[in-house]
């Protein structure tokens, strides 16, 4: 499993990058940490910050837990996290999330993974259908079209790919992979099968300091 937590989060406006800001007195970055030790099947989580003493001495005694570097893009750490994962002999499915999604919930990361396990899929991606009236732009600035919403959806992760497939995407890959922003466009325009999994409404990703509040609420109810 992939955890890149390296951004500066500079959209979050603050010294703090929000994966390490606080929320119901936790680190964000530590709820998607606890929510992937939960499954005895995850054998490493590879997780990519810019600054690795923060927690390398907090997970010295977990041996699932590796600490590595981040790159220069979130596509790059991802990278690099995989890189990990193929230095220690890792040949299975490929789990990445976001380290900034605090409140994805233990049932639905259940539901997920027994799904993708029930079908013949390359890999499946958390995703929530367009809800909005969407309008193309080629200069941001004139609308040139309404787009037909019921064709587009929202990529989110967790995602998963099986590692053979991922790692064809990556060798074959022509594009700059800086600005890759998941890891499933890395198969647009290919034969393999990704799959849509219906995200529930709780997992939203924390972009600015608002986001906080809301993520407290989720996590409260969710207690409750």
């Amino acid at each position: 499993m992939i955890l890149p937590g390296a951004g500066s989060g500079l959209r979050f406006n603050s010294d703090t990058p929000k994966q390490f800001q606080t929320v119901e007195g936790k680190l964000v970055i530590d709820y998607s940490i606890d929510l992937f030790l939960n499954f005895k099947e995850c054998k490493s989580i590879i997780i990519a910050l810019s600054n690795t003493h923060i927690f390398e001495k907090k997970f010295k005694n977990d041996e699932r837990i590796k600490i590595i570097e981040g790159g220069d893009s979130r596509a790059d750490s991802v990278r690099e996290g995989f890189n990990k994962l193929i230095s220690l002999g890792h040949k299975e499915h490929i789990l990445i999330h976001d380290a900034a999604r605090p409140c994805l919930r233990l049932i639905d990361v259940q539901n997920f993974l027994k799904t993708f396990s029930s079908i013949k899929a390359d890999g499946m991606i958390f995703a929530k259908p367009s809800t909005d009236t969407l309008k193309s732009s080629k200069d941001g600035k004139v609308i040139d079209n309404t787009v037909d919403r019921s064709l587009f959806w929202e990529a989110q992760t967790p995602q998963i790919f099986k590692f053979q497939k991922l790692s064809e995407a990556y060798r074959s890959y022509r594009g700059d992979l800086s600005k890759v922003t998941d890891e499933s466009s890395l198969f647009d325009n290919k034969k393999e099968n990704i799959i849509l999994f219906e995200s529930p409404s709780n997992n939203m990703k924390i972009t600015s300091p608002g986001d906080l509040q809301l993520a407290e609420q989720l996590i409260r109810s969710s207690k409750d």
